[in-house]
């Protein structure tokens, strides 16, 4: 008798294998935050409301509102001012043990301009930051 030795592969999905993570201003590691901000101090500019329409390891795109305070009497009770936008998160980045998009792009969506503080020029055609500023 002949004896076959059993072969066990463990299959590990892509996915789990190049998961990438936003970190919104050093908080917790998310997979498609349905927020992301810019100025971590005082939260004054930011996409709210994101559907994410992709999710991939190295670059993620969805839609949502861009927001700006206008901080007007004061940035404590000023002007939000609102557009919509499509978002980009790309700048694969390796840092504390993690994949993380690092790279935020905000456009405005069909054609039209943001909407934005008057004092507060020129008006951009896009929005971009990289979040955070550690890096492993």
């Amino acid at each position: 008798m002949v004896v076959v030795p059993t072969l066990f592969i463990s299959i590990v999905p892509s996915s789990a294998a190049t998961t990438s993570y936003y970190n919104n201003c050093g908080a917790k590691a998310v997979i498609e935050p349905a927020n992301i901000t810019e100025y971590c101090a005082d939260g004054g500019v930011g996409v709210i409301n994101i559907k994410w329409s992709t999710w991939k390891a190295t670059k993620a795109t969805g839609t949502g509102t861009f927001y700006i305070n206008g901080c007007v009497p004061f940035c404590g009770r000023g002007i939000i001012y609102k557009t919509k936008v499509a978002v980009t998160l790309s700048g694969l980045t390796k840092t504390h043990g993690k994949n993380y998009l690092m790279h935020v792009l905000a456009v405005t969506t069909g054609n039209k301009k943001f909407v934005w503080p008057p004092k507060m020029k020129p008006i951009p055609s896009k929005v971009s930051w990289i979040t955070d500023s550690w890096q492993g």
